[in-house]
């Protein structure tokens, strides 16, 4: 179940808001994400955690920093720096052929909050804990289902 098309690419990454990148690992031009979305993913099972994002054929990955001091303008573009320290998913948008994922991270003295990871690339594979593929579609019904709940929960 590949998802693919820069639409569900980032409608993707949006349904992982709140979720936190544990891990990375490269294999052959592709990214490997290890994604703690506790709320969703025990909807699947009360014992799992996390879901693994198979990004392919990953191109021009960076990382632009919401640095302290404004004027700083580096990017960040080496894997091992992108990823430590681990960042929280906010929210993801396209920018020409680019994914745009807004993130926070949690670390103080980096000298920035958060920024916007860039990456292209052809396709997503999402498996859970159990190595269970997920299309766009079960994701945003996994999805809905969850807020339609809290909400239910918590209306006053």
């Amino acid at each position: 179940m590949v998802i693919t098309g820069l639409e569900n690419l980032k409608n993707m990454f949006s349904i992982f808001h709140d979720g936190c990148i544990l891990n990375y690992e490269v294999r052959e031009g592709n990214l490997v994400l290890e994604v703690e979305i506790q709320y969703l993913a025990q909807r699947i099972s009360n014992k799992f955690k996390c879901f693994q994002i198979s990004l392919e054929n990953v191109e021009d990955l960076s990382f632009s920093p919401w640095y302290d001091d404004p004027s700083d303008k580096r990017a960040i573009t080496t894997v091992e720096k992108i990823f430590t320290p681990e960042l929280e998913i906010l929210s993801a948008e396209t920018e020409g052929k680019y994914l745009k994922i807004a993130c926070n991270q949690p670390l103080p003295n980096l000298g920035y909050c958060g920024g916007d990871l860039y990456l292209k690339t052809s396709s997503a594979l999402i498996t859970d804990e159990a190595n269970k593929s997920y299309s766009i579609s079960e994701l945003t019904t996994l999805c809905s289902e969850y807020w339609k709940e809290w909400r239910n929960k918590n209306k006053t």
